[in-house]
């Protein structure tokens, strides 16, 4: 059973977001099953590791990405959007502080495992929106 399903969430308009939301989906699950082996047998830390700063450095460039389409088409929400993005980055980042400099790897375990609640939520109210906005602005500019 995996952490997050790509059917829990609305499909985009867009598809490069669309495509990014998908990578990461597969990212969180590959994470998940890392992270029970690890909490089972303690066994393949380094490997959680890797796999944890993979996710991490796919979700700044997914948040910079859409952050760069939404400034490119002059997104209305720009703001509250950017907001929701630098927020879950916040909360990111002190569970990593927590793992990196004081070796509690179960702050971000804990992260991971609550982060599919905020990931579907986003996407469903937040992004949902600005994909049919930057559509919408991608269409009128190939006309």
């Amino acid at each position: 059973m995996a952490l997050l399903y790509a059917e829990q969430v609305e499909y985009l308009d867009v598809e490069e977001m669309q495509e990014t939301h998908e990578d990461e989906i597969k990212l969180l699950n590959e994470v998940d099953k890392l992270a029970t082996k690890y909490l089972i047998n303690k066994s393949n830390l380094s490997e959680l590791e890797a796999k944890l700063d993979e996710y991490i450095a796919h979700v700044k460039v997914h948040f910079a990405n859409e952050e760069r389409l939404m400034r490119k088409y002059d997104f209305p929400s720009y703001d509250m959007h950017k907001t929701a993005h630098d927020m879950f980055l916040t909360d990111v980042s002190y569970a990593v502080k927590q793992w990196k400099e004081y070796g509690n790897v179960d702050k971000i375990i804990n992260f991971i495992y609550k982060s599919p609640e905020w990931i579907v939520l986003h996407i469903n109210t937040v992004d949902t929106p600005t994909a049919r906005y930057i559509a919408q602005q991608m269409a009128l500019e190939k006309e």
